[in-house]
Formats: C-alpha cells, structure tokens, sequence
C-alpha cells in the first residue's frame, strides 16, 4: 500500500495502516461493506475538489461528502437533518468513523507521495451489529459511551474505537502516553511531535 514511496515508515506503522484499511474495507457495525465503499469514494470525490453532492447520492454519500468537504461546518441542525431524513445516528457515527480513518490514511499516504489504496470488490459478509445498545448522547450528537474524548468518541461502536486508536497510535503515541511520557522518540522528540500537531491543526481549524 505504501511501500511504492520511497520511504519506508516503521514496520508497526506499516502494519497498522494495512490492517486499518482491511478493516475500513470490510463491513462496520451497522453499514454493508458495499456501504462503506460509497463512503469512501464519496469522501475521496469531495478531497478531489467535487464542490457539491453527487445528484444521485444516498444519505450516508451525502454525509461522507460534507464529512470530507467541510467537516467544521457539521452542525447539531446538520445532523438532526440527516436523522430526520432517515439516515440514524448510529448509521452516521459510522459513516464519521471510516471517514475520520480515511483521511488519516489517505493524506498519510499522499505526504509519502503514494499511490492511494484501491478498493476490491467490497465482501457480502453482513454487519456484525457490534455496538453498545445502551449508549446514549452527552457532549456530543452521537450514540457514547462517556463524555466525547477524541481517542474514544467511536467507542459505543467497540470495534471501530479499537480499529480508531490501532491506526492513530503507532503514528502519534499511545492514549496513555500523550499525558505521561514526554521522552517518546519516534524520528521525532516529543517537542516535535507535538509541534507540527498543533501546527496542523491550527491550520485545519482543529480546535480539539
């Protein structure tokens, strides 16, 4: 997937992100793998520079699309919207999540110089209806299972949390290092890393 770049990132982050995009791939807790596909491609249109919504797009398209094209401007009414349209809460925290993991993926790979990782043939395995029935909204518009924290805020979904935290950190640090261990040593010192994280996000309006 990667390895065509020139540059070789560390076997864990290879790995990880091979193994995230497996898991994007495939079908989610609630969305078809067929699904997840028009997901990815509709955010994939939108980072193209597609400035509006395909004409015969599905909600969860439509979603992914503004997702990727503008995701400051998702509003509370935004997604009210969306649910009143028939596209859930739980069908939309979804669609964030393979949308928040293909953008970590895609951009990782276009700052290698990378070819982008092709879509197959999407598997007619179903959902696995893993979620936490009883989760419920606090801070934030979506099925939790606490107050929203960046590294869980797909928990209420078990295994799109995990697949979440398997690609972030091998390529920024460990939940539990990020307020404990300040020697970490990956390339870059700690110092570094953090700069050019505040830097990217300051320059995505990314006030997390």
């Amino acid at each position: 997937m990667l390895d065509n770049a020139g540059v070789t990132p560390s076997a864990a982050r290879l790995a990880a992100f091979c193994e995230g995009w497996e898991q994007l791939c495939g079908p989610g807790p609630i969305l078809t793998a067929a699904e997840r596909h028009l997901v990815i491609l509709a955010a994939r249109r939108a980072w193209a520079g597609a400035d509006s919504v395909a004409p015969d797009a599905t909600l969860i398209e439509e979603a992914a699309h503004w997702l990727a094209a503008d995701a400051g401007g998702i509003t509370e009414e935004l997604v009210a919207n969306f649910e009143a349209r028939g596209l859930d809460r739980w069908r939309y925290l979804e669609t964030v999540g393979v949308v928040g993991r293909l953008s970590h993926i895609d951009f990782y790979a276009r700052g290698l110089g990378a070819s982008l990782p092709e879509l197959g043939e999407p598997s007619t395995e179903p959902p696995t209806g893993n979620i936490v029935a009883d989760a419920t909204r606090t801070d934030g518009w979506v099925p939790a299972t606490s107050e929203l924290f960046a590294p869980h805020v797909l928990d209420a979904m078990p295994a799109e949390g995990d697949a979440l935290r398997n690609l972030l950190e091998p390529s920024y640090v460990t939940v539990d290092e990020i307020f404990s261990d300040f020697g970490v040593l990956d390339h870059l010192d700690r110092d570094q890393i953090e700069y050019i994280a505040a830097r990217t996000s300051y320059l995505n309006d990314c006030f997390y």
